[in-house]
Formats: structure tokens, C-alpha cells, sequence
């Protein structure tokens, strides 16, 4: 029977490495921003990512409330307003913004 020796175990942990991290990258976005902070979800110019940042201005804004914010949340986490989001992004800038703004005008 054959040795295997510190390269082989070296080897096999470095292939386990990068197979894990391309399987979270693509399959799995949610753990991948949260132990690796990047995903292929949420990589810059893809709709998740231009979704993303057209919310976090809505996050930053002072005229939202906690309760307003709150309701944001709920209506967020609608699968029909997610759908939404993502169509108007597809549609171009303006368009997510409109969306946006008419999202944050119902949470008000």
C-alpha cells in the first residue's frame, strides 16, 4: 500500500477549498455573502445587486420611521414586490427608481 504523504493531504484540502467556495459562490448566495462577502447573485451590474442598492438608499433616507421601515420589510419579503422589483431593474435604472419610490410611498 502506497504512502500518501503531506502533499497529497495538501492537495486534497486545497481542491475540497475551492470546490466549496465555487458550489457557495454559484448555488448559494446568501452564504456566500455572509462568510465570503461576495456572491454571483449579488456581483456589480447584475439585477440583485442594482435592487440591493436602489433599497439601501431607502434604508439611509431620515424621513423613514421605524414603523415606516418595518413596513417596508413586510413588503418586502412579498414574493409579488420582489418579482416587481426585479422586472423594473431589468427595464433599466429609471425604471427601479420609479419602482422604488412607489414601494417607499406605500410604506409611508
Amino acid at each position: 500500500m502506497a504512502k500518501k504523504g503531506f502533499f497529497h493531504a495538501f492537495l486534497s484540502s486545497i481542491i475540497v477549498a475551492i470546490l466549496s467556495f465555487f458550489i457557495m459562490y454559484f448555488f448559494i448566495p446568501s452564504m456566500s455573502m455572509q462568510f465570503l462577502g461576495v456572491s454571483f447573485a449579488l456581483r456589480e451590474g447584475s439585477v440583485n445587486s442594482q435592487v440591493q442598492t436602489a433599497l439601501e438608499a431607502l434604508r439611509v433616507n431620515p424621513e423613514f420611521s421605524q414603523e415606516s421601515f418595518e413596513r417596508l420589510q413586510t413588503l418586502l419579503s412579498s414574493p409579488e414586490v420582489q418579482q416587481k422589483l426585479k422586472d423594473a431593474a431589468k427595464q433599466g435604472q429609471q425604471a427601479l427608481e420609479d419602482a422604488v419610490k412607489n414601494l417607499s410611498d406605500m410604506a409611508k
